[in-house]
């Protein structure tokens, strides 16, 4: 069932035509379960919403904010040399986000706690998911262009994406 929203957002982002008609690469066979934080050699357990994501669909290119990466991107993430210009220049835009953008995930989490969901190559798109003790969802700290917004977890931003709900960058959650 967790899968109905993922394919619903594959159909409407390859509804707009263009670099966006992208479909998702298929999933990795070897997915174990365990989604890689941005701490090498560190997994974390797959939520159920993640598990559905990471079974179906392998790398998303021009998904929503950024490409969604696959479990394969993930681990090339730890190396110092990456060979992949494109995966480099995804980890070079990340860790810019997190001494260029106060208050990032990135700057603000040890990297055990976060995964890189979701980056670009060209920008500051990406998702970071925000692994919490005592919950079963990673929270999805999203970065665009206009800003950041927070989602409780990859079923509540699909949500959002699906009915066109920007809201969340209008919420402040600093005191």
């Amino acid at each position: 069932m967790n899968w109905i929203l993922l394919d619903l957002a594959v159909h409407k982002r390859q509804s707009f035509g263009g670099d966006c008609c992208v479909a998702p690469a298929d999933a990795d066979q070897t997915f174990s379960g365990k989604i890689p934080s941005l701490m090498k050699g560190v997994y974390k357990n797959a939520s159920p919403m993640l598990a559905a994501r990471f079974s179906r669909y392998g790398r998303w290119a021009h998904a929503t904010h950024g490409h969604w990466l696959s479990v394969a991107d993930m681990e090339t993430l730890w190396q110092d040399d990456i060979q992949d210009a494109f995966l480099d220049q995804i980890k070079f835009q990340a860790e810019c986000l997190k001494t260029d953008w106060d208050n990032n995930a990135f700057g603000l989490f040890r990297e055990d706690r976060l995964s890189l969901f979701a980056g670009s190559d060209m920008g500051n798109e990406a998702i970071f998911l925000l692994w919490l003790d005592g919950y079963d969802e990673p929270e999805l700290w999203v970065y665009d262009a206009n800003g950041e917004s927070r989602y409780a977890n990859l079923e509540a931003y699909l949500a959002a994406y699906l009915a066109d709900d920007v809201s969340a960058a209008n919420v402040s959650w600093r005191l």
